[in-house]
């Protein structure tokens, strides 16, 4: 076996960028010359000579109205041939990347039998007026099918072919081409089967792609170009063409392969069109050169128009630089581009269409199963719970029976409306506000709103009374600056957990520790910080502050985390909560529509939710989240098994923590919860006076919540499983057992302050007097 290594197993540098094929005509002196030489120097392995074949079908297409006998077939070939032998007919084919030899009828013969069956869909007099046009393609995936399309059709007369990039293996899934030509320039491989295809067509590549310095010549040289088709990756090459084409009035095509989509933008009729019908205004094409394929996707999204692109395309994004390197392509999708974009250069160049715009033929939506009405997805939940009025607050309170104490104090209504304020300052799951107050008779009582609570996340009320704790911690800090101290009456109606507490106050004697009227000042300071963080070590002093000011609380517990094996253990866990959520029907509802405000005047007209400005997310993360606002798109991921993306997102965002904190309570009942609300509201005070930002990170305790105490209730068998693995985990990392109950989990770090923070209800939609 001959040694890999030798110079017998490389190709010659110069053959390998070779894409012309040498035409002889042998009745000339000098090519039979030429034609000898190859024989004599073994250039030529392979000789194919259909040649009276092809004459035979030039005479029927001459003469399409004759039924041709034998003899009248011969004697018309004989007037072909007229001086010249058989041999010396024509021309003869040399390619030098596969050594062989082809005769071949000459161009004029070539194009009328190549083109004969074209008639009448294209006419002889449209086929000449096409053989005159120029086309420039960059790209050469989606492009080589139109290239080759194009060529088969003979759209035009001249291709000039721009792509710097070789053929790799991953690429065959889609480009025509075979093995033998991986680490060829993907150029040069479209070029040669064109010129195999068709000898005479002149196409020009440029194996270097299309760049500023020979923008000219690809516009320009040797005649303008008559149509541009865009195919190339490069976003900034998208806009720089396209500047070019609109400044010389060429038209210019682009197919997406997806959904069929072909873009048309006629710049020799409309001058003045905007690039792309304006989707990249304000987007300098010298800033994007040297983005990621990640970080590409929001101005591919901004380009092509997120809600047109299909499912698969849509969760594909998704998970690019995640599960799959860059955006997909198929076979069928490509070879359609260059169907359709043939068939509209074709109209274009013969002024048959005169139009701009985005044109979809989507194969899935024309050949698709009849629509079933129960598989549509609803963007709609029916709330079981009517919001509270005040007469429905009034009718509970009547039922309440508490004697005052001896100590009882009724505080002015302005210190009510102050205390109200600072627990509505309160953080809550998805910023739902899940609080109503009535103050009566000098007793203030808290309420549950479960109308605002009501989700996916809300496991039998859990999350509404961390939520409900944490109001009534503020309420009781802010009294302390009033020389008032709090007591509560929990549950004052038995069997009835709408009315959470009844609370009255007295003066305060003897505060237990000094250090709790200090976080009062930073009620209305706190705030979820999800701001990009450097990794910092913080002093154990701080961390053992926190933690001391957080069990002043009794029977809570907080342990914090701050080895790296740890916090990346923690943030696999929460990835994988994080996608069981999204991907969960319940969980998605619960994301788009009721937490998210996806504008921030939606935010600010609402009160409520999350502005999704405060996520603190990168333009790629902004841009996968938008993908998944389409029930379809999670649907379609959670049936490919997709969505490890998210798993890979909370790792990022923990990588950066300076510790991840866990509070907990020992028993599962929704006083616990209230308590551990308190409890984590002092930590995050505390946090805030230290200036730390604090990022929750709670799926897991929810989705815990539903194993352990719900029987995987909303949950389907698989995620079960995987979270009862997790859970095994998480109890060998933290210690605590299923009969503990988790209130919080979050990061802290150092990071910028927030500029936006999220709003709140008005106070006369929580507050009511009687």
């Amino acid at each position: 076996m001959p040694d890999p290594n030798t110079s017998h197993f490389s190709i010659n540098k110069q053959l390998k960028e070779t894409y012309k094929p040498l035409i002889l005509r042998i009745y000339k002196k000098e090519d039979l010359q030429i034609y000898h030489q190859l024989f004599e120097q073994q250039e030529v392995q392979f000789v194919h000579d259909e040649i009276w074949s092809q004459l035979q079908e030039l005479v029927k297409s001459k003469n399409p109205s004759i039924r041709l006998t034998e003899e009248l077939l011969q004697k018309l070939i004989d007037e072909e041939l007229g001086t010249l032998s058989l041999a010396h007919y024509g021309v003869w084919v040399y390619y030098p990347w596969s050594k062989r030899l082809v005769h071949l009828l000459d161009k004029e013969a070539f194009i009328e039998v190549r083109t004969n069956r074209n008639q009448y869909k294209i006419t002889r007099a449209e086929r000449d007026t096409l053989g005159t046009k120029k086309i420039g393609i960059i790209g050469l995936s989606v492009g080589q099918s139109i290239a080759l399309t194009l060529a088969m059709e003979r759209g035009c007369g001249e291709l000039r072919l721009a792509d710097f990039d070789t053929l790799e293996l991953s690429n065959l899934n889609r480009i025509r081409s075979g093995v033998s030509n991986l680490g060829l320039s993907k150029v040069v491989i479209a070029a040669r089967e064109i010129s195999e295809i068709d000898p005479f067509l002149n196409v020009v590549c440029f194996k270097e792609g299309l760049t500023e310095v020979n923008l000219d010549d690809f516009f320009l040289k040797d005649g303008k170009l008559d149509l541009l088709v865009d195919e190339c990756d490069g976003l900034d090459m998208k806009i720089i063409a396209r500047d070019k084409a609109k400044a010389l009035q060429i038209p210019v095509l682009m197919d997406t392969s997806d959904r069929g989509m072909l873009d048309v933008e006629r710049f020799d009729l409309e001058p003045n069109r905007e690039l792309l019908h304006g989707t990249v205004k304000g987007i300098n094409p010298q800033n994007i050169k040297e983005l990621s394929n990640e970080d590409k996707i929001p101005l591919i999204l901004q380009m092509l128009g997120a809600e047109n692109i299909s499912l698969r395309g849509k969760a594909s994004m998704v998970e690019v630089q995640q599960t799959i390197n860059t955006w997909p392509q198929l076979a069928s999708s490509v070879t359609l581009g260059g169907a359709v974009t043939a068939d509209v250069s074709r109209r274009i160049l013969l002024n048959q269409f005169h139009a701009s715009g985005r044109y979809y033929i989507d194969l899935e939506e024309l050949i698709a199963n009849p629509k079933d009405a129960s598989t549509e997805l609803s963007t709609e939940r029916t709330n079981p719970h009517e919001p509270l009025s005040k007469e429905d607050l009034l009718s509970l309170v009547k039922q309440v029976n508490i004697s005052k104490s001896k100590d009882f104090i009724l505080p002015d209504i302005g210190i009510i409306k102050e205390l109200i304020s600072a627990a509505s300052a309160a953080p809550s799951t998805g910023n739902d506000q899940p609080w109503k107050w009535l103050f009566q008779d000098g007793f203030l009582y808290l309420f549950h709103e479960e109308n605002r609570s009501y989700s996916f996340g809300d496991f039998q009320k859990t999350a509404s009374f961390i939520s409900l704790g944490a109001a009534y911690e503020n309420l009781y800090l802010q009294a302390l600056n009033h020389k008032l101290e709090t007591k509560i009456n929990f549950f004052p109606l038995p069997g009835n957990e709408k009315l959470v507490a009844a609370i009255h106050f007295e003066n305060l004697t003897l505060l237990s520790n000094a250090l709790l009227k200090e976080l009062s000042a930073y009620i209305f300071k706190r705030c979820t910080n999800r701001n990009p963080s450097v990794k910092q070590l913080l002093p154990t002093e701080k961390l053992d502050h926190l933690k001391n000011i957080t069990q002043t609380i009794p029977n809570v517990k907080l342990q914090y985390f701050t080895q790296e094996d740890e916090i990346k253990k923690l943030g696999k866990m929460i990835g994988i909560c994080d996608r069981i959520r999204l991907l969960n029907k319940e969980g998605h509802y619960d994301f788009v529509y009721r937490e998210m405000r996806w504008t921030t005047n939606h935010a600010e007209r609402s009160k409520d939710g999350i502005d999704i400005k405060t996520l603190g997310l990168s333009n790629s993360q902004l841009a996968a989240l938008s993908m998944i606002k389409d029930a379809g798109v999670v649907q379609t991921l959670k049936s490919l098994k997709g969505g490890k993306a998210f798993d890979t997102l909370a790792l990022k965002t923990v990588e950066s923590a300076s510790a991840l904190c866990l509070i907990s309570v020992p028993k599962y009942q929704l006083e616990s919860f209230f308590i551990g609300g308190q409890a984590m509201e002092r930590f995050w005070l505390a946090a805030t006076q230290l200036g730390l930002a604090v990022h929750p990170l709670i799926s897991p305790l929810y989705l815990f919540t539903r194993i352990n105490h719900g029987e995987g209730e909303g949950l389907d068998q698989e995620n079960i499983k995987e979270l009862q693995l997790l859970r095994k985990e998480f109890e060998a990392l933290t210690g605590l057992n299923q009969h503990h109950a988790e209130v919080f989990l979050a990061k802290i770090s150092m990071a910028k302050e927030p500029e936006i923070k999220s709003h709140r209800l008005p106070l006369e939609k929580v507050l009511f007097i009687s």
